[in-house]
């Protein structure tokens, strides 16, 4: 429960960042939404494994969808309130394209694999290989 509302209170505290700060389409804003991308999708692939285990077999694909959504969304609210649809819409793609790193890595190298039943290939499975230094 202390996990839910620290989660909260982060996403209240980005949420409420004034609106006077100036924005600009320099390579570590776009990296910075890259950032967020891979941040938002990798936690939301992961918390699809933990307490969605059903879906387990498409968690990558939620993640990025989710996340990427979001964004979407997001910034068409930014582009109808203020304009500049150009910095916007690089704004999302910059977030997209972290989305999708972020989902493809936490879901086929940070979680554990699990084996996917197709009914046209048959049975497949990732191998997760640890070595401790």
């Amino acid at each position: 429960m202390k996990r839910h509302i620290l989660i909260i209170f982060c996403m209240l505290c980005c949420a409420l960042v004034p609106e006077e700060l100036p924005a600009n389409e320099s390579f570590s804003s776009e990296m910075s939404h890259v950032a967020g991308g891979v941040a938002m999708a990798g936690v939301i692939t992961a918390a699809v494994d933990h307490y969605y285990p059903k879906y387990r077999h498409c968690r990558g694909k939620i993640g990025f969808w989710i996340s990427s959504a979001g964004i979407i969304l997001e910034q068409g609210v930014e582009v109808a309130q203020h304009g500049n649809c150009k910095g916007q819409l690089l704004d999302a793609a910059s977030h997209v394209l972290g989305s999708a790193i972020g989902a493809f890595v936490t879901d086929r190298f940070i979680l554990s694999p699990v084996i996917n039943d197709f009914s046209s290939r048959g049975k497949s499975f990732g191998l997760k290989i640890q070595y401790h230094f």
